[in-house]
């Protein structure tokens, strides 16, 4: 098993994000081999392997990585979901999005869909722990907070998606005033109900 903490480990994981960075760009998720990465990395095989168990786990972890670092630091201490947090959020997942189709062009269906899901994941998680601090909402039981984060979790998403796929991506605050509203009104029957 690889020490995560040796420096050589670090600066080792950290030359294959960025051949595969780097080859993502060019040549596309669904062309690029272990090999390809490997090569541009300047280690062997076996090292990639090492560390990562595929060209699929290297995806996750950059993505992950990735959505983890963007997140500000008020939406990462907030102890309720308000309208700023909210606006944070949307912002959160537009510049995610954008800057994931910068570098991988979503131009493969396989990758689309893996990091599609991994940021919906995320964003849902990120939405649930908000929740889960405060006393912001009269049901308290999980499942009624999972349930309130996926939805709130898709309202982001699936807007800012089609927001970026429509290319009105210049228009961010417009997005922002859409969302928001729709969103913190959906949450506002759940902080009043006796639910």
């Amino acid at each position: 098993m690889v020490n995560q903490e040796d420096p050589r480990v670090l600066r080792t994981r950290q030359l294959i994000r960025e051949a595969f960075s780097i080859l993502l760009q060019k040549k596309g998720f669904d062309a690029i081999t272990i090999k390809d990465i490997a090569e541009k990395a300047s280690i062997n095989r076996a090292t990639f392997y090492a560390h990562y168990e595929d060209k699929y786990a290297l995806l996750e972890e950059i993505t992950e990585r990735a959505f983890y670092e963007m997140i500000p630091e008020e939406v990462k201490y907030a102890q309720e979901f308000t309208d700023e947090i909210c606006n944070k959020l949307i912002l959160l997942t537009h510049k995610y999005i954008v800057t994931f189709y910068k570098i991988c062009g979503w131009n493969s269906k396989s990758i689309a869909t893996l990091v599609d899901n991994k940021i919906k994941n995320m964003l849902q998680q990120t939405i649930e722990d908000i929740f889960l601090k405060g006393n912001t909402f009269s049901i308290k039981d999980n499942l009624n907070i999972k349930i309130l984060s996926a939805m709130t979790c898709s309202a982001v998403y699936s807007a800012t998606y089609s927001w970026f796929m429509a290319g009105e991506n210049n228009e961010i605050n417009l997005l922002v005033d859409i969302v928001r509203p729709y969103v913190m009104k959906g949450l506002d029957l759940y902080r009043t109900s006796n639910v």
